[in-house]
């Protein structure tokens, strides 16, 4: 009879932390996401001041935004340079990613440790360090070397990623492959990248948000014909702060959380394949 009881209790105050964890949880998450949400919301205002609707809402700033050549032309230069970033924090994450796990040499760590040094660098220093180095060689204001400067912060990413799936993969399956005469491009082609494929697609999702998302790097490698969506947002934000640039952020975090979701959507698909 005590055991029930104790054991009742036992289990009584286990649900009771659970259900503690989860509110702390919703708490923080509430915390966060309350600035984005109130953006979102000021963004409808119909009239010129950064305050929410209390009445009729309004879509005219998203129709300036999208009227606007400035606006759509930020809007284009950071879609080109993310796309450029994925691109390139694929090919040096995942290559260095390959060659650590399926190739033993003496500086595999080292290199390993070397991939993640950008992610504990500031972007100021980043870009300072950058800055010399593009304008020597010529790309300076260019989208190129924007994407360069965000392929050094997201390639850490997509080399872990890529890593950690190279490691999950059996390499029986590569050894028999190899064993019936596959080369080493087939058995790539046909075995590795396939069972990769999603934590490439994962990696290549996060390096699109970092370069959406990246600002002080852009400021530093762009001009006026370069400049990105963040870097229009920054004098509007500080000199003329209307709801303009509320709706603009809004798109940004829209494209953000579409980006989320598509990671979510592959995690899910991964999960039921295996």
């Amino acid at each position: 009879m005590i055991a029930r009881r104790l054991s009742g209790a036992s289990g009584w105050l286990t649900t009771l932390r659970q259900g503690l964890v989860m509110l702390l949880g919703i708490g923080a998450l509430l915390v966060i996401l309350l600035p984005l949400i109130y953006v979102l919301w000021i963004s409808f205002t119909p009239g010129e001041l950064l305050q929410p609707p209390t009445g009729q809402w309004s879509w005219r700033w998203y129709s300036l935004f999208f009227a606007s050549p400035q606006w759509t032309q930020g809007l284009l230069n950071s879609f080109w340079v993310a796309g450029m970033t994925v691109v390139g924090s694929l090919l040096a994450g995942g290559g260095v990613a390959l060659a650590v796990t399926r190739y033993h040499f003496r500086y595999a760590q080292l290199i390993s440790g070397a991939v993640l040094l950008p992610l504990f660098v500031p972007a100021v220093v980043l870009a300072m360090a950058l800055l010399p180095f593009v304008h020597r060689i010529g790309l300076w204001g260019t989208k190129v070397s924007i994407a360069a400067g965000h392929s050094l912060w997201s390639m850490p990413v997509a080399f872990l990623l890529i890593r950690s799936a190279l490691e999950d993969l059996d390499p029986d399956l590569e050894q028999a492959a190899q064993g019936l005469g596959a080369g080493a491009i087939t058995i790539f082609r046909r075995i590795t990248l396939p069972i990769i494929a999603p934590a490439m697609i994962v990696g290549a999702i996060m390096a699109f948000i970092i370069s959406l998302n990246e600002f002080v790097i852009a400021l530093f490698l762009g001009t006026s014909a370069t400049e990105t969506l963040p870097k229009v947002i920054w004098p509007n934000l500080r000199y003329t702060l209307t709801p303009l640039v509320a709706a603009a952020s809004s798109v940004t975090m829209g494209l953000t959380l579409l980006g989320v979701a598509l990671v979510i959507l592959v995690f899910r698909v991964g999960r039921i394949r295996h």
